[in-house]
């Protein structure tokens, strides 16, 4: 359970974070997304299998993506499609680091 919390407090902030205009602290750039992505991923594998949690980051990425397009003072771009797939790879990764040393 607290797992699902973290999960989605976290999902919060990359929402928040998504959808705030750029003079109040709303930013962009592949390393957040690298950030918000990989850490989702993490969190989402630690209650469901790893490729559900990438896939269902992958597509959370996509809606924050698609719900940018809809306010005017953010941008939807294909890149940050792309640098959201590399964030949830690098939390894979990760994911698999972290299981292999507790065994």
């Amino acid at each position: 359970m607290r797992w699902r919390l973290l999960t989605a407090a976290w999902m919060l902030a990359i929402l928040v974070g998504s959808l705030l205009p750029p003079g109040l602290g709303g930013r962009g750039g592949p390393g957040w997304h690298l950030l918000g992505y990989a850490v989702l991923v993490v969190l989402m594998a630690t209650w469901q299998p790893p490729l559900a949690s990438a896939s269902l980051a992958w597509a959370y990425g996509a809606l924050m993506e698609g719900l940018q397009w809809l306010v005017r003072y953010r941008d939807a771009q294909v890149e940050d499609l792309v640098a959201n797939a590399g964030a949830v790879v690098v939390g894979l990764l990760i994911w698999a680091v972290v299981m292999r040393r507790r065994r």
